[in-house]
């Protein structure tokens, strides 16, 4: 046989044994990824609905309310108040924002604190001296995300809990597996008006 197809289908083998064997490592990090995750929701939804612990539901601004499966309510997120803001207008879904976040999934093999997949911290805990808030277009946001910030004013810093159904759903992306709900802490810095504020520097 031609070396070059030796070769070539040497190269497509290897490749073959390296995705099941990656596929393998994410099923062993994220085991019962989906049952534990819809069983955490299911439990901050009690919370919520019995208004334990300051938890709170909000409706997804872009849908209606529905109830899902044994009369559970979907198309919410969930938040903790942690901080009072100092702001009167809520961001509207055209405007900009900055946020200083933090986004984790729930614990897993690797990660007992939950991993750490995206953050504008330059640690893993805030600095508001050094610490610059990212910029985002409300309408860039995730679903539930975009729910969570247009409810809040200026310095409100709230622990807002994503299902995945508002979230990255049921595929994920490169770093969040599929059904993964996501669990920020956001403090909103400030409020961009759509077509008014079109300086967007931070300093």
């Amino acid at each position: 046989m031609n070396k070059k197809i030796l070769f070539a289908l040497s190269f497509v083998f290897a490749l073959i044994g390296f995705s099941s064997c990656s596929e393998n490592v994410a099923e062993e990090e994220y085991e019962n990824w989906r049952p534990r995750n819809e069983h955490f929701i299911d439990s901050i939804a009690s919370l919520a609905r019995s208004g334990k612990d300051g938890w709170e539901m909000i409706k997804s601004y872009n849908l209606s309310d529905s109830l899902g499966k044994n009369g559970q309510n979907i198309y919410y997120i969930y938040v903790q108040k942690l901080e009072k803001g100092t702001g009167e207008t809520y961001p509207e879904y055209n405007d900009s924002i900055r946020m200083h976040y933090l986004g984790r999934l729930l614990p897993s093999k690797s990660y007992a604190s939950g991993y750490l997949f995206d953050k504008s911290y330059s640690g893993t805990t805030l600095n508001e001296q050094t610490d610059v808030p990212a910029l985002f277009g409300v309408n860039k946001l995730a679903s539930g995300i975009a729910t969570a910030v247009m409810n809040m004013v200026v310095n409100d810093r709230w622990k807002v809990v994503v299902p995945y159904y508002l979230g990255y759903g049921t595929s994920g992306d490169q770093k969040i597996p599929g059904y993964s709900a996501l669990i920020f802490d956001i403090k909103l810095a400030r409020i961009y008006k759509y077509k008014i504020d079109k300086n967007t520097t931070w300093w």
